[in-house]
């Protein structure tokens, strides 16, 4: 039977999982190395010991109290003082974080344990912590007997090394938190979309972590490296490629693309071209359908910005083309082996050309997949009688 609690369970992990890259993202100590769920839920490692090691608690729907006797306050506990024991910690080289959306209550050890220097008060916060320790609270019974069981020494040295951040952001603000983070770095307009690619980065990375077998690490400069990776992408001159241009679609995602497309593929049949050309055009228009309805719906393109784009093109293979027929002599001009060749050589032409719908999106396929949408509208053609011979077959189409 499922637990009632699943929801709130998920919510947590995630939360921890989420909470890691805020923390490596804002670390500044010189402390730049990560691991999740190893020596902790969140640790930070020096010399592959380690340095802060990090408690993360959510509470899904209301914000709880962490007082004296709350178990999450004592499972942190707990977990703390088997790593002393068991891992050989050391204790005053070592932070100890509760990073929680709960609230410490006034005079509680919680709030005298608090992160902010100004509320700190470590006696103060010790002595309430042996006084709940000597309870007689039965849920955190176990906990509580794991810290009694810690020498006096050891029992200060923790203590003096425990800082609680309560009142932390819940889940459902995560995405504002991860905004503050990168918002030097783009344009309003981008945030939502950069914060999504660097979160499914995370939970990528947050995969490896919890699937080897060994301890795996990831440090501030790859977050950084990737951050910026990102974000360069999200510029005026620039446009996110979002689609693997060199998987070749399948014959269902063709279809779903309508009838339309069999018309740029008989262009292509006009002057002969072989069947693996055929199939990697096949490939460059479905990839820049699919990218560019992206752009659009993701409202990334300028007003008019692809019919500019598309005239441009246009103009480019009008040139083209009319040199092509040039480049027929006058006993070539019937000649359909001579128009076939000078096809190929027009279409050869223009796959080779460097039109780029903005100065830094350069991926080739943009170009010639534009082109060959042309192509089923008959804008442009590789046949020098291109349009006689297909414009039937168009008209079919529309019916």
């Amino acid at each position: 039977m499922a637990s009632h609690d699943a929801p709130g369970q998920m919510a947590g992990y995630l939360y921890q999982v989420l909470s890691a890259l805020l923390l490596i993202l804002d670390s500044n100590k010189g402390l730049n190395k990560i691991c999740i769920e190893k020596f902790d839920d969140v640790v930070f490692i020096e010399a592959d010991q380690p340095k802060v090691m990090i408690q993360v608690k959510h509470q899904i729907n209301t914000r709880g109290k962490l007082t004296n006797t709350c178990t999450d306050f004592w499972r942190s506990i707990n977990s703390w003082c088997d790593s002393i024991k068991t891992r050989d910690i050391d204790i005053l080289s070592t932070s100890f974080v509760i990073l929680t959306t709960a609230i410490a209550p006034m005079d509680s050890a919680a709030y005298f344990l608090s992160g902010q220097q100004q509320n700190r008060n470590i006696e103060k916060a010790l002595e309430l912590i042996l006084n709940a320790a000597n309870g007689t609270q039965e849920t955190t019974k176990i906990f509580r007997n794991n810290f009694l069981s810690l020498s006096e020494e050891k029992q200060k040295q923790l203590i003096s090394n425990v800082y609680i951040y309560d009142n932390s952001p819940q889940i459902v603000n995560f995405r504002e938190e991860l905004k503050h983070r990168i918002r030097w770095g783009t344009l309003p307009q981008f945030e939502d979309l950069i914060c999504e690619q660097l979160e499914g980065w995370w939970f990528q990375k947050a995969i490896q972590f919890l699937c080897s077998d060994k301890t795996v690490y990831i440090d501030q400069k790859q977050v950084q490296s990737k951050v910026y990776e990102i974000t360069s992408v999200y510029r005026e001159d620039s446009l996110p490629i979002t689609v693997d241009s060199m998987i070749f679609p399948s014959k269902e995602e063709l279809e779903s693309l309508g009838t339309d497309t069999l018309i740029f593929i008989e262009q292509l049949k006009l002057v002969v071209l072989s069947e693996n050309r055929i199939k990697r055009a096949i490939r460059d228009y479905y990839h820049a359908y699919q990218q560019r309805a992206k752009w659009v719906r993701e409202d990334l393109l300028y007003i008019d910005e692809l019919e500019t784009y598309e005239t441009r093109l246009i103009d480019e293979w009008q040139r083209l083309f009319e040199i092509s027929k040039e480049e027929l002599s006058d006993n070539e001009i019937g000649d359909e082996k001579a128009q076939k060749r000078i096809g190929r050589k027009l279409y050869n032409d223009i796959e080779n050309l460097d039109i780029y719908i903005r100065e830094r999106v350069t991926q080739p396929f943009i170009m010639r997949g534009t082109y060959h949408g042309l192509a089923n509208r008959l804008q442009v053609g590789w046949h020098v009688d291109f349009y006689t011979r297909l414009s039937k077959l168009l008209r079919e189409v529309s019916v």
